[in-house]
């Protein structure tokens, strides 16, 4: 068995990661709890219905199809045994030699929560379709 790397995230950075090591002699496995990457810089498009969901969207499978060095596993990280180097699934574990954490982000608000409710975030597709499907009044 050779070197492990394991990436939790398959948005820009860890997908990046992923590629990168495409020559590298080493075992990838990219854990992220959606089967796709999202190209977030055009959900605003989704939003105002200038592009359809699956043009901003794609299976993280089909992205590494072509590297043999690579799986992709879908599961949600609980937590990290790092004594162990084994990260800790809902429905199991990864050993790993090398991790790479690049799960991503979430909205910011600056300490002001009550904006949240007049300024919706615009992170995901469900949000993208959410803005999509409100009339003005509700938004």
């Amino acid at each position: 068995m050779g070197h492990r790397v394991v990436i939790i995230g398959g948005g820009f950075g860890g997908l990046n990661a992923a590629i990168a090591l495409r020559k590298v002699p080493v075992e990838v496995t990219l854990i992220d709890r959606r089967n796709f990457h999202l190209f977030q810089p055009l959900l605003y498009q989704v939003g105002t219905g200038g592009l359809s969901p699956a043009n901003i969207a794609a299976p993280l499978r089909s992205v590494l199809s072509r590297q043999r060095n690579a799986r992709v596993l879908l599961g949600d990280v609980l937590d990290f045994d790092v004594a162990s180097r084994i990260v800790l699934l809902a429905d199991g574990q990864v050993s790993y030699d090398t991790l790479i954490v690049a799960a991503g982000m979430t909205h910011s608000y600056f300490g002001h929560s009550e904006w949240e409710a007049l300024a919706p975030g615009l992170k995901t597709i469900e949000d993208a379709t959410t803005i999509r499907c409100a009339t003005p009044a509700s938004v």
